[in-house]
């Protein structure tokens, strides 16, 4: 049995957080031998239990109380985000005073952490310019693509190869010289803009329409192809390379991402010096 400070800490705190942590390690460590990976896996999640009852236990320490007011507000908002009180307490093995203690063990928490962190210094213009400098590919705007589009939704009923042999014909006119943004109009069941979709990056459409309109030159007509949504012609109307950001348009994201950076240091070093001083036994 482990124990921190006197307080025991259950086999099964270690399981549950083992079994949150297993996903996202087996595949971050997929290449180590599986009996390693089950032992270090066991080791950090027991090592993130200590810690998280190291704050638990400073947070209980703070000598003012969460007032009444604030805790009775997170309860009745934590309570209205379960669908209510009665549909809650119907399915839940928790009591009304277990839910509130939790709430209350949060909030010193949240507390506490604001304690250590509130008086953390902004970012430097220094420090800013030399994080751009050192993630200039992060901070890189991607390809960019504007295409257009005519498609045609299937339903339950739809004949598909009549549809597709509709959207061929479509296409022998669209290679005849017939303005693509007409037809789109009168054929296509998205013909807002003339079926232009503006700019996008990768990742924004379905991975079917991206390897099409992606691998298309400026000006250039996809043939008929099919995606979940339906059957499509793509026409790129624009193509932009990538292109390194510049400061201006991301300090926000980087101040941001700096001060939490600092927070996070900030709680590691605060929980490095209650692990120093604090008992912690296996029996």
């Amino acid at each position: 049995m482990l124990y921190v400070n006197g307080q025991e800490i259950a086999d099964t705190e270690i399981e549950q957080e083992t079994e949150r942590m297993r996903l996202q390690y087996e595949q971050a460590f997929a290449d180590q031998p599986e009996s390693d990976r089950e032992k270090q896996l066991r080791e950090w999640s027991r090592e993130n239990v200590i810690e998280r009852i190291l704050l638990q236990q400073a947070a209980a320490r703070l000598t003012d109380d969460v007032p009444d007011e604030v805790l009775n507000a997170a309860f009745n908002c934590f309570i209205d985000d379960c669908g209510g009180k009665e549909e809650f307490f119907q399915t839940s093995e928790l009591s009304e005073a277990q839910v509130r203690h939790e709430l209350n063990v949060q909030l010193r928490m949240e507390r506490l952490m604001h304690i250590i962190t509130e008086d953390l210094p902004d970012p430097s213009g220094k420090e800013i310019q030399q994080y751009f400098q050192q993630n200039q590919q992060k901070f890189t705007i991607p390809e960019m693509v504007r295409a257009a589009h005519i498609v045609m939704h299937p339903t339950p009923e739809t004949d598909l190869q009549a549809i597709e042999k509709q959207m061929q014909q479509i296409l022998v006119q669209l290679h005849s010289g017939t303005n693509f943004g007409e037809l789109a109009q009168k054929h296509s069941d998205c013909p807002d803009n003339q079926g232009d979709l503006g700019y996008f990056a990768r990742g924004k459409m379905v991975q079917e329409f991206e390897d099409v309109v992606f691998n298309l030159s400026p000006g250039q007509i996809s043939d008929v192809f099919q995606t979940e949504f339906g059957f499509h012609i793509a026409k790129v109307l624009d193509k932009r390379p990538p292109l390194p950001a510049q400061l201006e348009d991301v300090q926000q994201v980087i101040v941001r991402e700096l001060t939490e950076h600092a927070q996070q240091k900030a709680m590691e070093d605060f929980v490095d010096a209650q692990k120093e001083k604090a008992v912690i036994e296996e029996k």
